[in-house]
């Protein structure tokens, strides 16, 4: 039945409405979160890391499918395992669920805002926002920075992600730095422009 909701007498309570449960629930998360970081403890990920992330993606689907999903907390638990993700559509989850987190008071997300969005530009084709992604080949030591759009305002790089575009530029020159690169800076791969507009209700 169209516009149909559960008969006050069902015994159905919401997840946020069960303290209990919702308690639980809140707890697997950051347990799962514990897991993600322990698999990649000191930056080296462990032998199966992508089957476990895909199990912990799973999960983190299930309790946001039973509405358990409530604090701050909550959402960047759950944005941090889906930026582990292996799809474009896992990366714009991270960021809707980050934006959530910072709309509930957690303003330390805005990093993940940043990181998350221009993984998934990057994945469509697009040209990132913040330059937060590098990139480098298998056959070249060198990194460069994926490209970046241009009418994004400098202002806004900065409030989210607290580095200016000279800062990411540096930042390659740094993981450069001992390498003979012919092309530092910015990679030669064309991107399709990110315009106003491209991320509906953020830019």
């Amino acid at each position: 039945m169209r516009g149909a909701i559960e008969p006050a007498n069902s015994g159905y309570v919401i997840c946020t409405n069960d303290p209990e449960k919702y308690e639980n629930r809140s707890s697997e998360l950051q347990a799962i979160v514990n897991a993600d970081q322990a698999d990649r403890k000191d930056g080296i990920l462990n032998p199966g890391v992508a089957f476990r992330d895909r199990e912990r993606r799973q999960r983190v689907a299930q309790i946001f499918g039973e509405g358990c999903f409530k604090s701050a907390k909550d959402y960047a638990n759950a944005a941090l395992v889906f930026q582990h993700g292996d799809q474009s559509e896992h990366y714009l989850q991270t960021f809707l669920w980050s934006m959530k987190s910072v709309e509930l008071g957690d303003v330390s997300q805005k990093s993940m805002m940043a990181l998350s969005i221009d993984r998934y530009l990057v994945s469509k084709g697009h040209k990132q926002l913040f330059a937060s992604q590098a990139f480098k080949t298998s056959e070249s030591p060198c990194w460069c920075l994926q490209k970046v759009e241009e009418t994004f305002p400098a202002d806004l790089r900065k409030k989210y992600l607290n580095r200016t575009l000279e800062d990411q530029l540096r930042w390659i020159d740094e993981m450069n730095a001992g390498e003979t690169c012919h092309s530092p800076g910015f990679c030669t791969k064309d991107l399709n422009p990110s315009p106003k507009g491209t991320v509906p209700g953020f830019w």
